[in-house]
């Protein structure tokens, strides 16, 4: 019977917090009877207060499964109702030498390490990468924040990864704490005129 009862609420258009509602109501006033019931001018504790005691916490139980199910429920239908989305596309707009704006997204470029603005490497890393992403820039992100920012990889409309060309380009280093395929294209130049910033150092 339980089971059915689930069953037909899951499938049914009925509102959770309907359910929730009524079941709290319930409680409330199975637990407003039991306060009366000992209000009645009686010493003696009304014969039903354990069974309505256990008819709450039942009450409670099976809200709580419910709302569990419904959940659970939702996320397997559409799950990209509460999945925040993972690639995000459009014009681009540069902020420094390893952060873009996409779609209203700030994102950090993983695996770059750009010197901080204000610093001559850091004014130059900028003007490279405002070079780079020209036009509609795709960016895949990790789930990853750092900064308020969200973390991942971006390629211009032609298939060009500017996390590997502003490095190629010698504008900034590796990051190879957080990922080591972009090593192989730190230019030498760079290595000598930049410091790696101490969170990039692989531990």
């Amino acid at each position: 019977m339980p089971v059915t009862v689930l069953s037909f609420l899951l499938d049914g258009d009925v509102d959770i917090y309907t359910i929730i509602f009524a079941a709290l109501a319930v409680f409330m006033c199975l637990r407003l009877l039991r306060v009366l019931g000992l209000r009645t001018g009686s010493e003696r504790r009304p014969s039903g207060g354990g069974f309505l005691n256990r008819l709450s916490m039942i009450a409670i139980v099976l809200v709580a499964v419910f709302y569990v199910a419904r959940e659970v429920q939702r996320h397997l239908a559409n799950p990209d109702a509460v999945t925040p989305k993972t690639t995000i596309s459009g014009p681009a707009r540069v902020v420094d030498g390893d952060t873009v704006v996409v779609a209203g997204t700030r994102v950090r470029l993983k695996g770059v390490d750009a010197a901080e603005l204000g610093t001559p490497r850091g004014e130059n890393a900028r003007r490279v990468m405002a070079t780079l992403v020209s036009g509609t820039v795709t960016c895949r992100l990790t789930g990853e924040k750092t900064d308020g920012r969200e973390v991942g990889y971006c390629t211009t409309a032609d298939g060009s990864d500017i996390n590997r060309a502003i490095i190629a380009q010698g504008a900034a280093l590796a990051c190879p704490r957080y990922d080591t395929s972009y090593a192989p294209f730190e230019q030498k130049a760079a290595l000598a005129a930049q410091p790696r910033s101490s969170y990039c150092v692989k531990r």
